[in-house]
């Protein structure tokens, strides 16, 4: 696979008289592109929703694009949420998926509707409870750490039990169990 520009020098050369560096450029008909094949990808499961990482790339103009094609957004924190919410996205079209989660990120979280995704419980779901009240979410996740080892090509993937994500399969049922006496 070779990587080519997909900008010529000359253009780039244009663009800099109007837009000083530095800047970012984006290839909208990539991004199109690789959102619809990963869509095409998991049409077998009806109801997949990919949720871009606002994290990854807190551009307006992304994100709006993204929602468009019909990703949802996973926000890390309360300015990502409202990032998301000014690009139109609402409701359970929103996750947020954090790991140092505070009062406000998950108070913001439940007034918009996202799906709270809980990466621990504990302390975790403390600072839930503080967030909410007894008006917990109906529509929660949790992120599973499965640990054990996996190797790939390229090494990115990494060890899940080195890993801050995720809570263990027991730690996962303990969460559950307790959210279920909270309705």
């Amino acid at each position: 696979m070779s990587k080519k520009p997909f900008v010529s020098v000359d253009a780039l050369e244009a663009i800099t008289k109007t837009y000083p560096t530095p800047f970012h450029l984006y290839n909208k008909a990539e991004i199109v592109r690789r959102a619809k094949l990963l869509q095409e990808a998991f049409s077998w499961n009806a109801g997949f929703k990919e949720y871009f990482a606002v994290k990854a790339t807190p551009n307006p103009y992304i994100v709006r694009l993204l929602a468009e094609l019909g990703c949802g957004c996973d926000c890390a924190n309360a300015t990502e949420l409202t990032l998301a919410k000014a690009c139109g996205v609402t409701g359970q079209n929103i996750m947020l998926s954090s790991n140092d989660t505070t009062v406000l990120d998950f108070a913001r979280a439940h007034e918009l509707g996202a799906i709270i995704n809980l990466d621990a419980g504990g302390d975790m779901l403390t600072t839930l409870e503080e967030a909410v009240g007894s008006n917990m979410p109906q529509v929660m996740c949790a992120r599973l750490n499965p640990g054990g080892v996996f190797e790939s090509q390229n090494g990115i993937i990494g060890n899940p039990d080195d890993a801050k994500f995720g809570m263990t399969e027991e730690q996962l049922f303990q969460t559950f169990a307790y959210l279920k006496t909270k309705g």
